[in-house]
């Protein structure tokens, strides 16, 4: 039920923003290319603020390849991504760990289709939204023992030119609770993005 609140607790954001004529995730460009890498965090769950004080050695490198739509009326990007996650030891970084933490048996590729918004209630160079998708992975582990996965995703980013963005996103993993476990992935990352 969390993850269900705070998702629609991005909407009310569109009133604030109002109508947008350029998508801020692409301008006026219709394709988009996007990198991110990201550090892993032993958060367990969906809200991962509180849990910023245990990064683990495990890591995240996405490619994705977005074009333009709408969501609810709010400008968004459908995409296609590709997603490697490495994983190196078996605890947290300050043995803190609070799952089942054997991040060597995680390295695994992850296919995903999403769907992002963004609203800029900032103006034309600011920009937060937030995502969802449906993904699976392609290899079977412990901590989230299903292949199917569905994504979650709140992001801030920053127009930098016509073509170029930077992001910074917080991006969740899990098995929806269709498993008997659900440890989740979660990270933090970097990303850039380079619309034409």
């Amino acid at each position: 039920m969390k993850k269900f609140i705070i998702f629609l607790a991005m909407f009310p954001m569109s009133a604030v923003a109002g109508a947008l004529d350029l998508n801020p995730f692409f301008g006026d460009k219709e394709n988009q290319v996007h990198f991110m890498l990201g550090q892993g965090f032993d958060s367990g769950e969906l809200i991962l603020f509180k849990h910023m004080n245990r990064p683990v050695p495990y890591y995240m490198a996405a490619f994705a390849y977005s074009q333009p739509n709408t969501f609810f009326r709010l400008p968004g990007r459908q995409s296609i991504n590709l997603i490697k996650t490495v994983g190196f030891g078996k605890d947290g970084y300050f043995n803190n760990c609070r799952h089942k933490c054997d991040w060597n048996e995680y390295d695994s590729e992850i296919f995903m289709l999403s769907q992002d918004f963004a609203v800029a209630p900032w103006g034309g160079k600011f920009y937060v939204g937030s995502g969802a998708g449906v993904a699976v992975q392609g290899r079977y582990n412990e901590r989230l023992n299903t292949k199917f996965l569905l994504g979650f995703r709140m992001l801030a980013g920053y127009k930098m030119n016509d073509s170029w963005n930077l992001e910074f996103i917080m991006q969740h993993f899990s098995n929806g609770d269709t498993g008997t476990e659900n440890g989740v992935y979660n990270f933090y990352a970097f990303g850039i993005s380079y619309s034409f």
